[in-house]
């Protein structure tokens, strides 16, 4: 048997999500003539009032409850993400249309996507190794067995040694980003840093050679770069400076970059694009 009945749209979220309306629509019977679908997902239902002070107007609901109230709001449950629909009163048909953001509103929600079209809010300027790589390489026994570790310090097979450093790359000429790394020092350097490890005069200490012991994957292979490891005040971890002048690594320590490579970090570190 056919239907001659359109079947009835559904909002892909659950009836308990959480979405914004004002006193005018639940509490003063006021008509919603605007809905927003924001980039981040989240839903605004209002009226034709001015806002005014936000903090006294805005109200929070479930989205059912939206709905219970004006069932015409699901003739646009389907509607993308970064779109809004209006109309003039409830007699009329909702029409919708693309929401035309500032670069300020969509960086002050994270960023968009070039591959997936997605908005991300998170945009990390900084990320931790927890181990040096040759650690990821052992089974928990071995790693139970052949390692002395904590958050700091490494030991494999009392031969190799490492220590946990920061790696300061400058953004657009104003703030660091940082990539929290281990290198790989000698014995003789290691013991030596255990042995300052509380004196305040430690900044003083020539700084340590060693290679780079953490793979990070947005460059050429990281992993064995020289580098010099300076010992910081007590309290705070050494500073690790890239030797290799062919490297990109070492090119953008030096020279700094800007807030697209540090996006680019989180494409592929955090959404792996």
């Amino acid at each position: 048997m056919f239907s001659f009945f359109k079947k009835a749209k559904r909002f892909a979220e659950p009836l308990d999500k959480k979405v914004f309306t004002t006193i005018y629509v639940m509490k003063e019977n006021s008509p919603i003539t605007l809905i927003t679908h924001e980039l981040d997902g989240d839903w605004q239902f209002v009226g034709d009032e001015p806002a005014g002070d936000y903090k006294k107007t805005c109200m929070v609901v479930c989205l059912e409850h939206i709905i219970d109230y004006d069932k015409s709001v699901l003739d646009i449950a389907d509607m993308p993400k970064g779109y809004q629909a209006t109309r003039k009163t409830r007699k009329h048909k909702w029409e919708v249309v693309k929401i035309e953001y500032s670069d300020e509103e969509i960086a002050e929600m994270g960023f968009i996507c070039s591959q997936c079209g997605e908005l991300h809010k998170e945009i990390p300027m900084a990320y931790n190794a927890e181990a040096p790589y040759a650690y990821y390489g052992l089974s928990p026994n071995e790693a139970d067995k052949r390692c002395a570790k904590d958050e700091e310090v490494c030991v494999i097979d009392k031969a190799d040694f490492y220590v946990k450093g920061t790696l300061h790359i400058p953004v657009d000429g104003r703030e660091n980003f940082c990539w929290t790394v281990w290198a790989k020092i000698s014995k003789e350097d290691f013991e030596r840093s255990e042995e300052v490890w509380d004196d305040e005069n430690r900044i003083l200490e020539q700084p340590y050679p060693g290679t780079l012991a953490t793979q990070l994957h947005v460059y050429p292979d990281s992993l064995g770069l020289a580098v010099k490891v300076r010992t910081q005040k007590p309290g705070t971890r050494p500073e690790i400076e890239v030797m290799e002048a062919d490297h990109p690594l070492f090119f953008e320590q030096e020279s700094g970059i800007d807030m697209e490579r540090v996006t680019s970090f989180a494409r592929q570190l955090l959404y792996a694009h």
